[in-house]
C-alpha cells in the first residue's frame, strides 16, 4: 500500500500549517478556495504540502490510480487503497450538498456516477470511501473532517428504495411519458402539444460531521485548526502495523470508541477517533 488516512494524519501533524491560499498562491491552477483545499488534502496524503508542483505531481503518479473531476465522484483514488471525495464548506456547521449522488457507504464500480476512467484506473470492484469535509473561514482551514463512508452513510439500497419509489409514483401520473435517466427521470409530454419536458434530479443533502457525531468528536473553537479522522476499529487495525506504530508514537490523539451504526442506530460501532490539533 502506498499512502493512507493515517500517512496523511501523520503528515498533517509535522505540516502545522492552515493557510492553504498563501501554501498555493504560487500555483496557477488554482483559482477559489475548493480547488486550493482539494490539493490540500491530496497533499496531506502524498506529504507533499510544500513540495515544488514537479515534485508534487510525481508523488502524485506515485500514490494515486485515480484523479476525478468537479462533476464525477471520487476526487482521488489511492492506489490499492480508498477512495477520497473533498467537500468544502464555508462555515462549521453547514450540511454537506452531495448534488445527485446519495450519501456512499462504499464506491462501487456499477455507480452511475463515476467515469470510465475511474472504472478502470485499477482492478476493484469495491473501494472503502472516505468524506474530506473542509470548513475553509478567511482562506483558512479551520476544521477538518476525514470520515469513512461505511460509518457515515447507511447502505445503498436505503437511498435507492427512496428513489424507485419517486419513480413510481411518478409513472403513476396519467398522460405523461416518465424515461429513465443517471439520475431520477425525465418527464415527457407534460403539455398538450407534448414540447415541454420536466428533468426530475436528485440534491442529496447529508449532515455535517460536526452535528452526525457530536456524542464522539468534541470541537474546541479557539484552536487554530482541528483534524478528527473516524473509521471502524476493523479499518484502523487493516493498516500496516509501522504505519499505526508510528502514529501510536507521534502524539497524535487516537482514541476508541463506539459510533451508532447507520443502518441501526441501536447498535454500537467499535471504532477510532483520531485527531490533530494545531
Amino acid at each position: 500500500m502506498n499512502t493512507n488516512i493515517l500517512r496523511a494524519a501523520i503528515n498533517l501533524s509535522k505540516m502545522k500549517d492552515n493557510n492553504i491560499m498563501d501554501i498555493y498562491k504560487s500555483n496557477t491552477r488554482i483559482n477559489n478556495v475548493g480547488d486550493a483545499l482539494e490539493y490540500y488534502v491530496r497533499d496531506i496524503f502524498c506529504g507533499m504540502a510544500k513540495g515544488s508542483i514537479a515534485n508534487k505531481e510525481k508523488a502524485y503518479a506515485e500514490n494515486f490510480s485515480y484523479l476525478g473531476n468537479q462533476n464525477n465522484p471520487p476526487d482521488f483514488i489511492i492506489k490499492n487503497g480508498d477512495a477520497v471525495e473533498v467537500k468544502k464548506i464555508g462555515t462549521l456547521k453547514s450540511a454537506i450538498a452531495l448534488n445527485s449522488s446519495y450519501p456512499k457507504e462504499k464506491l462501487l464500480l456499477g455507480d452511475g456516477f463515476i467515469t470510465e476512467a475511474c472504472r478502470q484506473c485499477e482492478q476493484w470492484e469495491e473501494k472503502d470511501y472516505i468524506y474530506s469535509v473542509g470548513s475553509v473561514i478567511n482562506k483558512k482551514l479551520k476544521l477538518l473532517w476525514l470520515v469513512y463512508g461505511d460509518c457515515y452513510a447507511a447502505n445503498k439500497n436505503t437511498y435507492e428504495r427512496i428513489l424507485k419509489a419517486i419513480k413510481n409514483g411518478v409513472k403513476q401520473i396519467n398522460g405523461i411519458q416518465f424515461s429513465e435517466t443517471r439520475e431520477i427521470g425525465k418527464v415527457k409530454k407534460v403539455d398538450p402539444l407534448g414540447i415541454t419536458v420536466l428533468r426530475i434530479r436528485g440534491m442529496w443533502h447529508i449532515d455535517n460531521p460536526i452535528r452526525a457525531f457530536d456524542y464522539v468528536a468534541k470541537y474546541d473553537p479557539e484552536k487554530e485548526f482541528t483534524m478528527f479522522a473516524i473509521m471502524k476499529k476493523s479499518k484502523y487495525l487493516s493498516f500496516p502495523k509501522k504505519d499505526r506504530e508510528e502514529m501510536e508514537s507521534s502524539g497524535i490523539s487516537i482514541s476508541d470508541t463506539k459510533i451508532k451504526d447507520p443502518n441501526n442506530p441501536v447498535n454500537r460501532i467499535d471504532a477510532k477517533l483520531i485527531k490533530v490539533v494545531f
